[in-house]
């Protein structure tokens, strides 16, 4: 590919190599970064190619420096102190949880007061707060708490707490608001997703796995959803559905260039419409908790719309390359994270084979109305999806699920109906009657969504048990799949970038 016209994926490999070189050893790094020198002075005489060449080590020592005031600037890591009796001091970023035996905040601590040593210090991590004190339920996301407590390493859900980041619990008698930290903005959009979730459990027709899908597929609020569910998603190869993403975001853009086509000739292109739909995209990715899988989204889907506003061409590979390279400039931790890697992997797997697999089904099957045409779609973009996680998906569960193309099928066109019935639901709240209403209708989708995914999850020989594989090794060997099927596509000749995507 012609190096001037990617810009950013060059930018972003240089930064994302900065960013791991942080982790080895000082002559490692020197030694890596002078073969990145090497390399693109190769490209630049050798090879002919444009000055675009010299962002790989230019953008390899910002995001080494990036990592290294991470590292080396940031307060102390909260893991440091397990073991002591403290009163911490910070804000929770979640909704309160209700367990068997307590209530579970979830809070993002920057300070401690240290029992032992009588000395205040600044850390920087999340804990998992648990209470029996009744108060703890009535503490919405965004508040400032204090609690004194002994910081203990997680007991339970470990695996899926340190996915997220999160490696410290504790058990406090007492725990006291002080009030909304004003300087947590995330904390305002938090809380109306909490009023959301409220308003919807008091007029949904009843609580339970269809009430948690709903609010999963449309505010990113996979709490509610047990184990069994999330097991029967991830087993059938569907998980992907309940992870806010680019159709979550597709929906969003869909639905208001639905009204803008409704609207006078020369609307759908003016800039106030175009603003006002740029602002519902990020409104609606934080709204959702800011995921990595949700922020890739909305930038790329900012970018398209950008694009369409100065009547520019939209380039995805592009746009997606951007997307990471602001998500790791701004935490340079992001790419360790599961959900980040297999957001990217996706997008990157569509990118690369869904133009081949698209025309290879349609020699198959030339002829065909609209709905055999979504359904081609749908199959090209589940195996493409597929082959660009697939190493990542067994380094890290182990397990390849055999009917994900059934219930893809199956649960797409289920999962986008009951999203756009959830819209529906939302928009009648406010109006008596018609919220029940509303919520039959998103009720009844979302319950045969999640028993069409358990039915497919419980067929004999539904998943493959693989051996280990560790995930460095399938990092690198999904890389090797992205790029080589990007070479391949380039030497073919071929478009591999689905007009819609997001």
């Amino acid at each position: 590919m012609p190096a001037w016209r990617y810009p950013f994926v060059w930018a972003v490999v240089g930064l994302v190599a900065g960013i791991l070189l942080s982790e080895a050893p000082l002559y490692a790094a020197v030694g890596a970064g002078i073969g990145l020198f090497g390399l693109s002075a190769y490209f630049w005489f050798a090879l002919k190619w444009g000055r675009i060449v010299w962002a790989l080590p230019f953008f390899a020592s910002l995001g080494w420096l990036r990592a290294w005031i991470e590292k080396y600037t940031s307060p102390l890591d909260i893991r440091q102190q397990i073991g002591h009796l403290v009163t911490l001091s910070g804000f929770t970023v979640e909704e309160p949880t209700r367990t068997r035996r307590a209530y579970r905040l979830l809070v993002e601590v920057d300070s401690l007061y240290l029992y032992r040593w009588k000395t205040t210090i600044l850390v920087k991590g999340r804990v998992l707060l648990y209470t029996k004190d009744s108060v703890g339920v009535d503490i919405p996301p965004g508040m400032r708490i204090h609690a004194t407590c002994r910081l203990d390493s997680l007991r339970y859900g470990t695996a899926y707490w340190h996915k997220q980041g999160v490696f410290v619990s504790c058990f406090s008698e007492k725990v006291e608001s002080v009030g909304i930290e004003k300087n947590y903005w995330r904390g305002y959009l938090q809380r109306l997703r909490y009023e959301l979730i409220q308003t919807m459990n008091e007029t949904a027709p009843a609580k339970g796995v269809a009430l948690a899908a709903v609010q999963a597929l449309l505010l990113g609020y996979k709490r509610g959803l047990d184990p069994e569910v999330q097991s029967a998603f991830q087993l059938s190869g569907t998980a992907h559905i309940l992870a806010v993403s680019g159709m979550h975001v597709g929906l969003v853009l869909s639905l208001w260039l639905f009204l803008l086509n409704r609207l006078p000739a020369g609307w759908s292109h003016h800039w106030i419409s175009q603003t006002v739909l740029l602002g519902l995209v990020v409104f609606y990715g934080f709204l959702t908790g800011a995921s990595p899988s949700a922020m890739r989204a909305v930038i790329m889907g900012s970018i398209a719309i950008l694009a369409r506003m100065m009547y520019q061409t939209y380039s995805p590979l592009n746009a997606l390359a951007f997307a990471a390279f602001l998500q790791n400039a701004a935490d340079p931790q992001v790419i360790y994270q599961l959900g980040f890697q297999l957001s990217y992997a996706a997008v990157g797997g569509i990118m690369a084979f869904y133009a081949p697999l698209q025309a290879a089904l349609l020699k198959i099957f030339p002829r065909g109305g609209t709905l055999l045409r979504y359904f081609q779609d749908l199959i090209a973009i589940s195996l493409a999806a597929q082959v660009g996680t697939f190493f990542l998906s067994w380094a890290y569960f182990g397990r390849f699920p055999l009917y994900f193309l059934l219930a893809n099928l199956i649960a797409v066109p289920l999962a986008t109906a009951t999203a756009f019935a959830a819209v529906g639901w939302v928009i009648l709240l406010p109006i008596p009657m018609l919220d029940h209403i509303g919520g039959y209708v998103a009720y009844a989708l979302a319950w045969l969504l999640v028993e069409s995914v358990r039915l497919v999850s419980l067929l004999p020989g539904g998943s493959l048990s693989l051996p280990s594989l560790p995930p460095g090794v399938g990092v690198a060997l999904t890389l090797l799949v992205l790029v080589g099927g990007g070479v391949w596509m380039r030497k073919v000749g071929r478009s591999s970038e689905p007009s819609w995507l997001a």
